[in-house]
């Protein structure tokens, strides 16, 4: 099913269609007549006068059906108004864009349908349609019948608003007269001279002037102009002139004198009358004493001085237009701008609002609008120096004769409370995400959180701890005693003097097992903390508890690795490389070329893997705290040029020069030596592989106040930028593939930063990709010894 388009012009359309009036009115015989007569001359099932309304179709006359009105989605008519000519679907069924509408599948199961626009004051506001349950098609004649009909149909909707409008007048005349006679004010007719003399006043003037109307008919005592503030006369006189050139009207305030002395304030509303030639022929008005209201006023404006926001009104009429009729002085403290600039336009008010708080603001105001219900509202508005400021604004609505809505209301700055409460929102929603952040963390780490009174044995467990000790939550209330229950009877001891060093350290420190209540054995980690309070003297241990089952289990697999690398492997593989070296020494015997390299071979491979285990078993003791360092105090340069001698050879094999700059030899440094070598080794066998032919590796050493810097240069292809923050990773090689052109474990480097550091050390490089790198080490110095300034040079010719 298509529904109807919406016409472009719609606002418009449907403006016209409501200055009819026909919508929801009764059924009319000047409409039913032509109905009728349209069902005999072209014997259709059903003959509507239907009108577009904005979500309906509503029928003011009807032949054949009982409904008076459906949905516009599933209308015919909503299609038939798109167009001047009428509109025809000789077989709906057959037609996709209604074989599936409710009013051809359901009844009146329509086939047929012929619709001819009703055009009203040039908008296409509904149709005159025939509707037939069978297929049909309009000839020719048929069709002009149709048009004639719907423009009798027009005719007869003009004629009923004249006839609407002439009895509208006639009533507006009578209640003009009723209203004159009534009202409390002063209506009159005066011509435009200097004296204002009066064709006509109501005897209202009496008791706001003390003087009959008569004195001032024609002027015959006094002209209206005597009475008036000598003060006002000037600007009164300017202003209606003014409104006379300009032809507009006039509202203007001004004081009267009354006969007994006292001052009376009065509101004149003004127009005045032209002839043909477009001269003034008369003045007309209406004169009311205000004098109350100007009293209620000065004590609104005092009271309202007092108060922290504004008291305004806002009016808004049917097109949209917005004002501020009153609005107390502190408006300008809420919006920058006085009551005098907002009360004839309200626009300059929304352009002060944030862009973002707009449509909401609009939406509540239309909202408040059609239910007359209290508008309530925070925005925000941007103020000149470009701060932002949240208002609140509350208003009652009342709804005008002329169609317009007045709300009257009270907004304040609510700026340093809603940041409070925003900061509050923030810091909640951050505690929110926090807690789930938390919560998640618990269940997948399986971490749970507890918290245990020392002095009355009461327990707290977060749900994970349910699951890590097998319990169900629903059934189970935590204590002491439970927790205690479930450590395995071996580690009871461990677990008891971990509780009481937590009572004089403050701190608890436990990994031990437990038994669940399905029998099955888990590993727990207890880390915990005493609270203390000055003011409080209950003792609360606050912990965690970790299920590390499985990091134990894969300890007890790596220490079992550890050992088959160190016993298992090891041995054979020290018997492999010495049998493999005494074949390749000649020993036994000249042994052919082809044989020979793959001895050469064999023997390369298993110093790999010979350096691969050593280096593991070195990770293994660093991370366990097990590798002994013995330290001595010796010199730096001799250990540089050990380095530097060990090393020729190899770098021999890559045809690399190695240089060592020259250094203080008072230099003296405390070390393990061999762990010295090890770094040095690893760092300039490195600098060595990845170094061009011809190129050379440099040595230097700087010392600072109290430490020393070494620095390995080379100038081969560098390091990737990011592979930077992994160079010292384990296992970490910056080519990582299978067909690499340099050997390693990836090792090396992380072996070299744990010896570094356990010597009181750092390490770290600078590389620039493409041009090389330059690895460096900084070590302590030893004070005692380092007081020589003298340089000893090294023979560089004599070291390549």
């Amino acid at each position: 099913m298509q529904p109807p388009l919406t016409p472009k012009n719609e606002s418009d359309r449907l403006e016209a269609l409501y200055a009819t009036g026909l919508l929801d009115t009764p059924s009319e015989l000047r409409f039913d007549r032509l109905t009728q007569l349209v069902q005999l001359c072209l014997g259709s099932d059903i003959v509507l006068v239907s009108l577009i309304d904005t979500a309906r179709q509503w029928f003011k006359s009807k032949q054949g059906v009982a409904v008076c009105e459906t949905h516009r989605d599933i209308s015919f008519c909503g299609h038939a108004v798109l167009a001047d000519d009428i509109f025809e679907v000789t077989d709906a069924s057959l037609d996709l864009r209604f074989t599936d509408n409710p009013l051809v599948t359901d009844a009146p199961f329509i086939r047929f349908y012929a619709g001819a626009p009703l055009t009203v004051q040039g908008e296409r506001i509904g149709t005159l349609c025939i509707i037939d349950a069978k297929p049909r098609q309009l000839n020719a004649k048929e069709r002009q019948i149709l048009r004639k009909f719907a423009d009798a149909v027009e005719q007869e909707i003009i004629d009923r608003q004249q006839e609407h409008a002439d009895v509208a007048l006639n009533a507006s005349r009578d209640q003009f007269e009723s209203l004159v006679a009534n009202i409390p004010g002063i209506t009159y007719r005066c011509d435009a001279d200097e004296h204002w003399t009066m064709r006509y006043m109501s005897s209202s003037i009496d008791p706001l002037s003390g003087y009959p109307a008569s004195d001032f008919i024609a002027n015959s005592v006094r002209s209206y102009s005597s009475v008036i503030h000598p003060d006002d006369t000037a600007r009164l006189e300017k202003a209606v002139a003014d409104a006379v050139l300009h032809r507009h009207g006039w509202i203007l305030q001004y004081r009267v004198i009354h006969k007994d002395g006292r001052v009376i304030w009065v509101e004149e509303r003004g127009k005045a009358g032209y002839d043909s030639n477009n001269n003034v022929r008369y003045l007309d008005g209406f004169i009311l004493d205000i004098s109350e209201e100007k009293n209620l006023k000065h004590q609104l404006i005092t009271l309202t001085s007092q108060l922290p926001g504004a008291v305004y009104q806002y009016q808004q009429w049917p097109d949209g237009r917005g004002a501020f009729p009153y609005a107390s002085a502190a408006i300008r403290s809420i919006y920058g701008l006085t009551p005098a600039q907002v009360k004839d336009d309200a626009s300059v008010v929304f352009s002060k609002i944030c862009s973002e708080d707009l449509p909401a603001l609009a939406h509540s105001i239309e909202r408040s609008r059609q239910q007359l219900t209290v508008w309530q509202c925070e925005y925000r508005v941007r103020r000149d120096d470009g701060a932002i400021a949240w208002i609140l604004g509350k208003a009652n609505p009342e709804r005008m004769l002329d169609g317009s809505t007045l709300w009257h209301g009270y907004i304040q700055d609510i700026t340093e409370t809603k940041q409070h409460y925003l900061q509050l929102e923030q810091v909640n929603q951050q505690l929110h995400l926090a807690q789930q952040r938390l919560d998640t963390a618990s269940e997948n780490a399986l971490i749970g959180f507890w918290q245990e009174s020392l002095t009355h044995d009461e327990v707290w467990w977060s749900p994970i701890i349910y699951h890590i000790l097998g319990f169900e939550q629903a059934n189970t209330v935590p204590s002491v005693a439970l927790l205690r229950s479930v450590v395995h009877p071996d580690d009871r001891q461990l677990v008891a003097e971990s509780d009481n060093a937590a009572l004089e350290t403050g701190t608890q420190d436990v990994v031990h097992r437990i038994i669940r209540s399905d029998g099955s054995i888990r590993w727990v980690h207890e880390l915990a903390r005493v609270l203390t309070n000055a003011d409080n003297e209950e003792q609360f241990l606050i912990g965690s508890v970790q299920d590390v089952t499985e990091r134990m289990q894969l300890q007890q697999l790596k220490n079992e690795f550890i050992s088959t690398v160190s016993h298992e492997l090891r041995t054979p593989l020290t018997s492999i490389k010495g049998a493999l070296s005494l074949l390749n020494s000649g020993t036994l015997g000249q042994l052919p070329d082809t044989i020979t390299r793959l001895i050469n071979v064999a023997y390369s491979n298993s110093e790999r893997l010979s350096q691969l285990i050593n280096d593991l078993l070195d990770i293994e003791k660093l991370a366990a705290g097990k590798m002994n360092f013995e330290l001595q105090t010796v010199s730096l340069f001799a250990e540089l040029e050990h380095t530097v001698m060990n090393l020729q050879p190899y770098a021999h094999q890559f045809t690399v020069q190695l240089r060592l700059e020259p250094i203080a030899s008072a230099i003296q440094i405390t070390v393990d030596t061999s762990r010295l070598q090890q770094i040095l080794t690893n760092l300039v066998s490195n600098a060595i592989k990845f170094s061009a032919k011809d190129a050379v590796v440099t040595l230097n050493a700087t010392p600072t106040t109290d430490s020393v810097r070494i620095d390995i240069t080379d100038t081969g292809v560098g390091i990737a930028p990011e592979f930077h923050a992994r160079v010292f990773e384990r296992f970490a090689q910056a080519d990582s593939s299978n067909n690499r052109q340099t050997g390693g474990t990836g090792l090396g480097l992380a072996i070299c930063k744990e010896l570094v550091e356990k010597m009181g050390g750092q390490i770290g490089f600078d590389s620039v990709y493409g041009e090389g790198s330059t690895f460096y080490i900084i070590l302590p110095l030893n004070k005692q010894n380092n007081t020589s300034n003298q340089l000893s040079r090294v023979n560089n010719e004599n070291i390549k």
